[in-house]
């Protein structure tokens, strides 16, 4: 962290509250906006390049103070329009990522909590609106902006207008269509195959668990997904199927799906395990190497389509 300033937006006059300095730094405060970044840099972020001809681009300069005036302006004038406004921390900071100087933009919506106020003991406890919300969260919206290279991370929520919910933040102040994230990536793909396999009568437990060990070892080895790769792999005896699958997800996943420098553990964690459920009420969670691994699990096809699960090899058992 380089520098960090806040302004506030106030919702009962619509106005901005500036800041006159940047703020000091302490480590608890560096800790806090550490995490927030780190919620940006995540599989829910919408990712995407600024062109050189960006008109959002030209309001960044190497004065931070002079850069949040600017910006916290052009937004404002787009955000006012939105219902139910609440106090919202405008933060703009200056940081190093790799080596490389990006520029950060985070909106927070400040809570309304009670406090307990000391220097008036009949009436102590006081409602608040300016409370921060966990460094756990992510920040309502925010803006990560690449200087070297111009490449940005965004969270956006759309805003409601007329009865009506606006991407206001994409189209209106940045004027940019950003790429959908990991995490909406992911389910479509998962959706689109399933659909896929629907169709081509292959959608059963065994097309599931390979579908979700595919995209487990794409993610964790080659840190992307590829439509092509996964086609290949899940529909490795069907063109037709292969083809569709591709043609489908060709318009929202143009190119491979690039996670490397995003924490996507999230999806990872969600991945690692092939969950079963079975029709007798027993429940088994399998670690993927294992699941993949005939030497330590087998399912069996009987004759009257009933299957039968062996699991091998056990040295051990333990009641949890």
């Amino acid at each position: 962290m380089k520098r960090v300033i806040i302004h506030q937006f106030s919702p009962n006059d619509t106005e901005i509250v500036y800041a006159d300095d940047y703020l000091t730094l302490t480590p608890q405060l560096d800790e806090y906006f550490r995490k927030k970044l780190t919620k940006v840099f995540s599989d829910d972020a919408m990712r995407g390049q600024f062109s050189d001809e960006n008109v959002f681009v030209s309001y960044l300069t190497d004065d931070l103070m002079e850069t949040s005036h600017r910006i916290a302006e052009v937004w404002k004038e787009e955000f006012v329009i939105s219902e139910n406004q609440k106090t919202n921390d405008l933060i703009f900071t200056q940081f190093d990522r790799d080596g490389q100087e990006y520029f950060g933009f985070l909106r927070v919506a400040l809570k309304e909590n009670l406090a307990h106020i000391t220097g008036d003991s009949q009436s102590p406890i006081k409602l608040t609106q300016n409370i921060l919300p966990s460094a756990a969260t992510a920040p309502d919206e925010a803006l990560l902006i690449n200087r070297v290279n111009k490449q940005y991370y965004l969270i956006e929520k759309r805003i409601k207008h007329n009865g009506s919910f606006e991407n206001y933040f994409s189209e209106n102040l940045l004027q940019v269509q950003p790429e959908q994230s990991v995490k909406k990536s992911i389910k479509l793909v998962e959706q689109t195959a399933q659909k896929i396999a629907d169709n081509f009568n292959q959608d059963d437990f065994a097309f599931q668990s390979k579908m979700k060990s595919a995209i487990f070892k794409n993610l964790e080895e080659d840190q992307e997904l590829s439509p092509e790769k996964l086609a290949d792999q899940l529909f490795d005896q069907n063109l037709t199927a292969r083809l569709t699958f591709v043609d489908e997800l060709k318009e929202a996943i143009p190119e491979p799906i690039q996670v490397k420098d995003i924490d996507h553990s999230r999806q990872i964690k969600k991945l690692e395990n092939q969950k079963l459920s079975l029709s007798n009420g027993i429940e088994l969670v399998v670690p993927n190497n294992i699941y993949q691994d005939a030497e330590s699990v087998e399912f069996i096809q009987n004759s009257d389509g009933t299957y039968s699960i062996l699991i091998k090899n056990i040295q051990d058992i333990q009641m949890k």
